[in-house]
């Protein structure tokens, strides 16, 4: 991509500014050994009845894309030089450069001569971090003006893919890519526990501090929202990072023991809090510490105020009659009770873990071992930083 694409790329990726594709796109010709460059520059040809002339691509597969008819140049009335690198413009004269490269080999243009590209000879294939669908869709929107509705959110999750972490393992393939993210709790319904819940489930649920109220739901491993600057010669950096965390305290206020009656909880004690991060993402600690949610006659969709347990053993609740009662023994969690093993790292366009769409991935360099009780995993802002090689 050229510079101004990439910037224009980084953009519509993080959310700042939607890209507005052409109805056509040109292939021009360049005579210079650098081609035209990341910059638009290098020698284009001149004269001798040279024109750009437009140049169609055929839908963006997973891995590439190319053009789907040949183009012919018109006869040169003049010299023009030998060819050396393409490009493909936004418009016919003047506009900007979208992508460029070189022809396998080098050809001189004498007089009375066509210059002809066959069918698939330009083609622009994926690398890097991106996934397949974000290649497709800025593929088809920058050379086919096919739309991509631009991000409005970013979501950093961690993936334990390829590590050994027992049986909260929950592998699936997004986009070509294995992805393992670490327990969570599943929020959707705000219930305590399910008579169908799994073990580990009821443990993500617990240690995840759930409390009365629709809109402050949970806490534990959760996704980290990404908000990112501008961007500016290929390079975006994180302005800053929010992380709902498993709600202690509000990070802003002084720890209150206190009542909160609208919620039915001590205030400061199991609410979601957000906290904002201008030098690193952070996943929510894994908490420990015991807290009772509801009182007296106080119900989470139908279930009975329970306490949450550290995360090493608990007892499972369930409602009989009305009444939170044991219905088991203490169940002493194993993987599901720390983040495990992160082996890489996604950011999708949701929160929710397992939803959205995986829009660049890749492996950290090395492993982040997070097994403690206690762990918290925290990505340095300097290594959030989108760039386009």
């Amino acid at each position: 991509m050229s510079d101004t694409l990439e910037d224009a790329f980084l953009d519509h990726l993080t959310g700042n500014a939607a890209f507005t594709a052409t109805s056509t796109v040109y292939l021009g010709l360049s005579t210079n050994n650098s081609g035209f460059m990341d910059n638009g520059g290098g020698a284009e040809v001149v004269g001798g009845s040279y024109s750009r002339q437009a140049i169609s691509f055929g839908a963006a597969t997973t891995t590439s894309i190319s053009n789907n008819s040949p183009i012919s140049f018109p006869r040169s009335t003049a010299g023009q030089g030998t060819v050396v690198g393409w490009g493909i413009f936004s418009a016919q004269s003047g506009g900007y450069l979208l992508y460029h490269g070189y022809f396998t080999n080098s050809r001189a243009i004498l007089i009375d001569e066509s210059f002809q590209v066959p069918t698939g000879a330009i083609s622009i294939t994926r690398s890097g971090a991106l996934t397949q669908t974000t290649f497709q869709n800025w593929a088809n929107l920058t050379l086919r003006n096919t739309a991509w509705t631009m991000p409005s959110v970013l979501y950093l999750a961690l993936s334990r893919a390829g590590a050994s972490i027992g049986p909260a393992s929950n592998a699936i393939t997004m986009d070509g890519v294995l992805f393992d993210e670490p327990r969570w709790h599943d929020h959707s319904d705000l219930s305590v526990q399910q008579s169908s819940a799994t073990p580990d489930k009821v443990n993500a649920r617990k240690r995840s501090g759930l409390i009365n109220g629709s809109s402050e739901t949970y806490g534990g491993y959760q996704r980290s929202r990404l908000v990112y600057h501008s961007a500016s010669n290929g390079t975006a950096a994180l302005d800053y990072s929010v992380t709902r965390d498993d709600g202690r305290w509000y990070n802003d206020q002084a720890r209150n023991g206190n009542w909160d009656t609208t919620n039915n909880r001590r205030q400061n004690l199991g609410a979601t809090t957000y906290r904002k991060w201008t030098d690193r993402a952070e996943f929510p600690i894994v908490s420990t510490m015991g807290q009772t949610v509801g009182g007296a006659g106080a119900y989470v969709n139908g279930y009975a105020a329970v306490t949450y347990y550290s995360v090493h053993s608990w007892a499972n609740y369930a409602v009989v009659n009305g009444a939170s009662v044991i219905q088991t023994t203490a169940y002493t969690p194993a993987a599901g009770a720390q983040y495990g093993t992160i082996t890489g790292w996604g950011v999708f366009d949701a929160e929710r873990p397992y939803t959205g769409n995986l829009l660049i991935s890749g492996a950290f360099s090395s492993n982040i071992v997070a097994t403690g009780s206690k762990d918290v995993v925290r990505i340095p802002a300097s290594s959030l930083t989108l760039q386009v090689a």
